[in-house]
């Protein structure tokens, strides 16, 4: 039985079908879940029409200039980011789900007892569970706030007119990937921010580094500050000195996310809660034996791939007795703003946290051809390894394509490779990625590079 029909949900569906298993996925929204539907699908199709037009007024940079500023049609962006979220959520149907020999039942589950469910007052009773519901936005307590007199991520994109002043309430990645697209997009967009940074989870280089591009393109930044009062389109915020008013046609409320498990009777079946929300043991296993937990209903990493990883792992140690730890798992991130921003792995800021000491060896992005090339040196990258280890432990990326490079150094780390691997690997000339190799070049131990040659 699997109680959710997002990625995490879906992945792990299929996979225990799969393995021959009789599988029920229950599902009380749509399938594709937050992801295909509220999330990545259509915010990276609004990103990718923000950029767009962000290139076309770059033209002086390029050799070449426009009779006219861009016009932006807001109503044509958004069927666009419609139509890419339809097609994204064709490959998460009912039907696909079935065709993979996945029973679906749509509805409002909640259980009953430690080894049954009722969807829509239909009683289900199952062997193993796994518990896969994802999460849903936090709303910050601020005064005068009513539903509907604001936006999330599950809403902002049924927009059809573009907001004259938008303001955004957060400073982690929805936030300012959804400020700088709107603000390309021809918005007036103000950003409220409690900590002092933004993307404060991520190294305080980055933050920065954003924060001066946010500040080039126009967007305001209300850095220290914390939403207080909203009244009739006006937005009140204190901070560190005194008070503003911020004017605003539309609010968006970017102040993360909890996991979605208050609705499914988690005490009829035992399982406990903590701060991420269902509470696991290091294999996903919940205090009821028979039912384990994946996905942003119990992982603090909430993103789709981490559902998905954590779908997988779950069901195996659920279904074929892996016995394998989460701590193996080593799950990258990437905020999707312009320039990009990944991080993995052990980085200074979670080192200072586990007392570990590390080395950090960095390199900017002027220093790589392709990037100025591109027009896009804006950004760094750090690879980073314990102080007492060869191997590679951590990377920063900010770049143009993060998300796409930062895959090389996952893997290095999945794989315990160390420094000098990644300086002995032939990497295409020109290209971005080369500022890893050249990191590694600059500090790997000479003797210990490994001379690639013909097979």
């Amino acid at each position: 039985m699997v109680l959710g029909g997002g990625p995490g949900g879906l992945t792990a569906a299929t996979t225990a079908a799969a393995g021959g298993h009789r599988v029920a996925m229950t599902e009380q929204r749509l399938t594709g879940g937050t992801c295909v539907n509220f999330g990545c699908t259509p915010s990276k199709a609004l990103i990718r029409c923000a950029r767009a037009v962000h290139d076309a007024n770059r033209g002086d940079e390029f050799g070449f200039r426009l009779d006219a500023p861009p016009q932006t049609d807001f109503g044509s962006v958004m069927d666009r980011v419609r139509k890419m979220r339809s097609l994204s959520s064709a490959h998460d149907a009912v039907e696909m789900a079935e065709q993979a020999g996945v029973e679906v039942y749509l509805g409002h589950t909640r259980f009953t007892a430690p080894n049954a469910v009722e969807v829509d007052g239909r009683v289900l009773r199952f062997r193993k569970a796994v518990i896969a519901t994802g999460s849903v936005p936090v709303v910050p307590p601020i005064e005068g706030l009513q539903t509907g007199d604001y936006l999330t991520n599950e809403t902002v994109f049924s927009l059809t007119q573009l907001p004259a002043r938008l303001v955004v309430i957060g400073s982690g990645p929805l936030g300012c990937e959804l400020a700088q697209a709107f603000h390309r997009l021809g918005a007036e967009v103000d950003m409220v921010s409690r900590p002092s940074t933004l993307l404060a989870n991520d190294e305080p280089e980055v933050g920065e580094l954003i924060r001066r591009r946010f500040e080039q393109e126009g967007i305001g930044l209300h850095l220290g500050f914390e939403a207080v009062r909203a009244d009739g389109g006006r937005l009140l915020v204190q901070g560190p000195d005194g008070t503003r008013e911020l004017p605003y046609d539309a609010l968006l409320l970017g102040t993360g996310r909890k996991a979605n498990v208050e609705h499914l009777n988690l005490d009829a079946a035992g399982v406990h809660l903590d701060r991420d929300g269902v509470e696991v043991d290091d294999y996903l296993c919940t205090s009821n034996a028979d039912i384990y937990a994946a996905g942003d209903a119990t992982f603090p990493q909430k993103f789709t791939h981490a559902a998905n990883a954590t779908a997988l792992l779950g069901i195996a140690n659920a279904l074929d007795e892996a016995h394998r730890p989460a701590r193996e798992l080593v799950i990258p991130h990437c905020t999707y703003t312009d320039p990009e921003v990944a991080e993995v792995g052990l980085t200074p800021r979670r080192a200072r946290d586990e007392g570990v000491a590390i080395d950090a060896y960095r390199l900017d992005l002027t220093q790589v051809e392709r990037a100025f090339i591109d027009g896009e040196e804006e950004g760094f990258g750090a690879i980073y390894r314990r102080s007492d280890d060869d191997e590679i432990a951590g990377a920063t990326l900010v770049a143009a394509h993060a998300g796409e490079m930062i895959s090389e150094l996952t893997l290095a780390i999945t794989n315990h490779m160390p420094l000098e691997a990644l300086a002995g690997t032939v990497h295409c000339y020109p290209t971005q990625a080369e500022v890893f190799q050249r990191i590694a070049l600059q500090h790997a131990q000479p003797q210990r590079v490994a001379v690639p040659h013909p097979r």
